[in-house]
């Protein structure tokens, strides 16, 4: 049974909003359509979809379907399973709370490019196209020669960064009914701003050239582990599972919600608009190898390269209306991040203490958002965006997806399956088949498992990660180590009663 004062979405479709909202981020439009291009084109868009519906909605519907089932976050489900596996509930948390300390980051430069595209700071045609890298490595990061020289905090980051989380404080402090209606507005708006981008897109010369690229089928790639690894990969990050989230955000749903259509739902809104922000993007980049006439390989990047770099070079070459392009773009990620980073922060990281400690809301929401600013003040520093690229790859690469591994598969052989099926099926008009029980069992573990092995110790633990100093490089280890350590830590503590 729910406890008394336990958050409650104000409606189904809040809830629908929020749960897209938090899956729809940053990665929808710097990674999935850089995979896309590296990995077959169309054929990666099959090895995606193939990942979405055997591993994606099955680990989906397992999280929305135990928070629901528990009335709680992550480790309240996993304590309702056992006492002693409470901590396979904190791992996510911490790995969660780490994400949004430098995700918050990530933001703050959008707001500082949308306030620079104003004036273009970067510069307008050719000399801005070639300006644009240096703009955002030496006068917005101000970036220093390695992880070992922090030097200062960057101060135009760091008043963005404070911007970002009084915005947070404000989304978060009333609970689900306020996150649900602002995400409902959170979402439409960068939709509306992707479609107004690609329609501009669209217009430039070049652009039919950039979106052959992005779609051309290359088959014979899926017979090679690679496209593999990128769809797996991409599927677990941009659903938002394993970050403890997904857990809270099913609690806060009524008793009788249908989770399997709203886990459906949820999935394929998130990779329809990673498939269409593709348009947005590779209409831009075929627009700057015309431009400037240099092949595709010179243009497009992922990640922060093609946020920060490539897109402003693409702007910069824009005949009129650039300033406008520039403000849209970036304040479409900004839109983007914003209802990603309060799931972090309220279903992964608040609820969880919410429900742990007995804190009120409101409390606790303060503690977080104070937290996470004076963590995130590492990455606004010259040297932040070495620690940024090496937290990363410790929490949202391996934390994400082993936490995901071992959570699936204790539910699976321990809770079980077939128990968690029953429930969801009893309210829900799609009906889960045994299939389901092997997914959770089997499918999901293993197919996180073989991107960690894959793409991860495969070739972090031969080499330097990311070709950093030995030192820096064993903080991915270390992250790891002292974020499962913190896990047994919290559950040694003594659950409070919640208030209200």
């Amino acid at each position: 049974m729910a406890e008394v004062g336990r958050e409650r979405w104000s409606s189904r479709h809040t809830f629908i909003f929020a749960a897209i909202g938090s899956a729809i981020g940053l990665g929808n439009v710097w990674r999935f359509p850089y995979m896309s291009y590296s990995y077959g084109g169309g054929a990666f868009l099959v090895a995606w979809f193939v990942g979405l519906l055997l591993m994606g909605v099955p680990w989906l519907i397992m999280e929305f379907g135990m928070g629901r089932y528990f009335q709680k976050g992550a480790p309240g489900v996993f304590a309702g399973i056992g006492k002693k596996l409470e901590w396979i509930g904190w791992w996510p948390v911490f790995v969660a709370f780490l994400i949004v300390s430098y995700y918050c980051v990530i933001m703050a430069w959008a707001l500082r490019y949308a306030v620079s595209s104003v004036v273009m700071a970067w510069g307008v045609g050719e000399a801005g196209a070639s300006g644009a890298g240096d703009f955002f490595f030496k006068t917005v990061l101000q970036l220093s020669s390695g992880p070992g020289h922090l030097g200062h905090p960057v101060v135009p980051i760091v008043i963005g960064l404070a911007v970002v989380w009084i915005v947070m404080y404000i989304i978060i402090y009333k609970g689900a009914g306020r996150t649900g209606k602002i995400a409902v507005w959170t979402v439409i708006i960068p939709w509306v701003i992707l479609v107004t981008l690609l329609i501009r897109g669209l217009t430039l010369p070049g652009a039919v050239k950039g979106l052959n690229y992005y779609l051309t089928p290359d088959w014979a790639k899926l017979k090679q582990g690679g496209v593999w690894f990128a769809a797996l990969s991409q599927i677990a990050f941009t659903l938002s599972v394993g970050m403890a989230g997904m857990f809270a955000y099913g609690s806060f749903v009524a008793k009788k919600a249908d989770i399997t259509n709203n886990a459906f739902i949820t999935s394929f809104s998130n990779c329809a608009t990673s498939y269409f922000a593709g348009f947005a993007v590779f209409s831009i980049i075929g627009f700057i190898m015309q431009s400037l006439n240099i092949p595709i390989d010179k243009v497009s990047a992922s990640g922060l390269g093609l946020a920060f770099v490539s897109y402003p070079v693409g702007i910069s070459m824009i005949p009129t209306g650039a300033p406008i392009v520039g403000v849209l773009f970036f304040l479409c990620l900004f839109f983007l991040g914003i209802d990603s980073a309060f799931f972090l922060a309220h279903g992964g990281v608040i609820a969880p203490v919410y429900d742990k400690f007995g804190m009120k809301l409101k409390n606790s929401t303060l503690l977080i958002c104070i937290l996470g600013f004076l963590l995130g003040l590492l990455y606004t520093t010259q040297g932040g965006l070495y620690w940024l690229d090496i937290i990363d790859r410790a929490v949202s690469f391996y934390g994400l997806l082993i936490t995901g591994a071992i959570a699936s598969f204790v539910v699976g052989w321990v809770f079980p399956a077939k128990k968690l099926r029953d429930h969801i099926n009893e309210t829900s008009d799609i009906k889960l088949g045994a299939w389901f029980d092997w997914m959770l069992k089997v499918v999901v573990p293993a197919g996180a498992l073989f991107v960690v092995a894959y793409g991860g110790f495969a070739k972090d633990l031969p080499f330097k990660y990311g070709g950093y100093p030995k030192w820096a490089a064993a903080f991915v280890w270390i992250t790891l180590g002292v974020t499962f350590i913190l896990s047994f830590v919290f559950q040694s503590f003594k659950t409070k009663e919640a208030k209200s």
